[in-house]
């Protein structure tokens, strides 16, 4: 490591002065762009004013003529402006996310070929970032900072596309990123946003920076649609988080969901972990992790919704098809009847919701409590489809004396003719007499 990222890293959240062509300012040291030599400093303020800046501020190498630290370290010399104890060294130390990561073995991100681009400058890549985001229909968004809803800290948004995952780094860019592009990104309803649990986010972009998401895809919400329709319109105790849906949808092994764990983790120790600059490589890791799977969630809960409807068209293409040769001049008849297999939706429904109750405890709200899936070894409830195989079972399922006395009188036969069709248009099937 040379001397000078050394000395720049030493440098990290030390309270520094700048003084400029055109001023003196202090403040929080967070970052430092090697190429164009541009500084970073948070809490800011103007010494020749008197008076605080808000936000994070960059000043740029060619209009530094002086830096001064004005909270060095203690090296046991009196000139020092400020002198940091050993107590508050120490603290600082074990609230750093490089030791908090120190020694943490992370295989879940080692066999990932995580490959992202980190947004912390205009130029040269916000540009072809948000041209490339604005050619996509569908998009996987996430976001990182301090307690993110209207009171909170954005600090990072992660946005992937089939092709590409960008990290926009809010924390130092500021507001004006949502203006140079983001906004017009997140409020275009030709573009769906794929987001696990999309309410403090919301409530963060509309407060701060007067973005309205829109066209959004929960898989939250789409996780508990998928729960109730297995379970016959019963819904679960308590939505699930991001790492309890990869592994129940995705069928990841809890392993390759441990990085969330090691984010939270971190985060409990430093809740201001995200606005550390540089950010450690596994934080930057992670947050690519949270937001790389989406696009693949989205597709598997909308394969797991839309099976019913998937199903119930397969029955529909051979209702008729599959029937012995009769005459078909009363299908008029037949147009805007309801069929027998949608009609069965309200038994499968009934038989579905049974065997939740069986396989599931419920809470004091008549919830359903689903266990975390690692500690399932197999699905506990299986979705009932409809289909041609499941009448037979049905015709044997046990019923209440009620339920009975509903079902014979919703059930409609199959093959036998419509009651409004006379015995010479449809006559029994064994009288049909097939031309030689």
């Amino acid at each position: 490591m040379a001397m000078e990222e050394v000395w720049l890293r030493a440098l990290l959240a030390h309270r520094i002065k700048i003084t400029l062509v055109c001023g003196v300012y202090s403040g929080c040291f967070r970052h430092v762009d090697t190429a164009t030599k541009a500084i970073v400093l948070d809490q800011v303020e103007d010494l020749e004013n008197k008076r605080k800046l808000p936000g994070v501020k960059m000043f740029f190498g060619y209009e530094i003529k002086n830096l001064e630290i004005l909270d060095a370290l203690p090296t046991g010399s009196a000139n020092n402006p400020t002198n940091v104890n050993n107590d508050e060294r120490s603290k600082l130390e074990e609230t750093n996310p490089e030791k908090v990561f120190r020694g943490e073995h992370f295989s879940e991100m080692e066999d990932e070929n995580l490959e992202y681009i980190v947004i912390d400058q205009f130029h040269p890549k916000f540009g072809p970032a948000i041209f490339h985001i604005k050619q996509q229909t569908v998009i996987g968004v996430a976001v990182k900072g301090i307690d993110v809803c209207r009171f909170g800290k954005l600090c990072w948004i992660q946005i992937a596309t089939k092709d590409q995952i960008y990290l926009f780094d809010i924390f130092l860019l500021g507001a004006v990123v949502f203006k140079n592009g983001l906004k017009m990104v997140l409020e275009d309803t030709n573009i769906l946003k794929v987001i696990h649990d999309c309410r403090l986010v919301s409530d963060c972009l509309y407060h701060q920076y007067r973005v309205d998401l829109t066209n959004v895809f929960d898989t939250q919400v789409a996780d508990v649609l998928q729960f109730s329709t297995e379970a016959g319109g019963l819904l679960p105790s308590c939505v699930s988080m991001l790492e309890e849906s990869l592994v129940r949808h995705l069928c990841l092994p809890p392993t390759k969901v441990l990085f969330l764990q090691h984010t939270a983790r971190a985060v409990k120790v430093n809740p201001k972990v995200w606005t550390c600059r540089p950010l450690p490589i596994r934080l930057m890791q992670s947050a690519v992790l949270e937001v790389v799977y989406l696009l693949s969630l989205r597709s598997a809960l909308m394969d797991k919704l839309m099976l019913d409807f998937t199903t119930q068209v397969d029955n529909y293409l051979s209702m008729y098809r599959n029937m012995p040769s009769i005459t078909m001049d009363c299908n008029e008849n037949y147009s805007r009847e309801l069929p027998y297999e949608l009609k069965e939706l309200t038994i499968i429904q009934r038989l579905r919701r049974g065997d939740a109750l069986k396989n599931y405890k419920t809470d004091e709200n008549g919830l359903l409590e689903r266990p975390y899936p690692h500690f399932e070894r197999e699905p506990k409830a299986t979705n009932r489809v409809i289909n041609m195989d499941d009448i037979p079972e049905l015709e044997a399922a046990e019923v209440s004396g009620e339920d009975e006395l509903e079902m014979q009188n919703e059930e409609i036969p199959l093959l036998e003719p419509s009651p409004n069709c006379g015995e010479d248009l449809c006559p029994p099937l064994e009288k049909i007499i097939l031309p030689v």
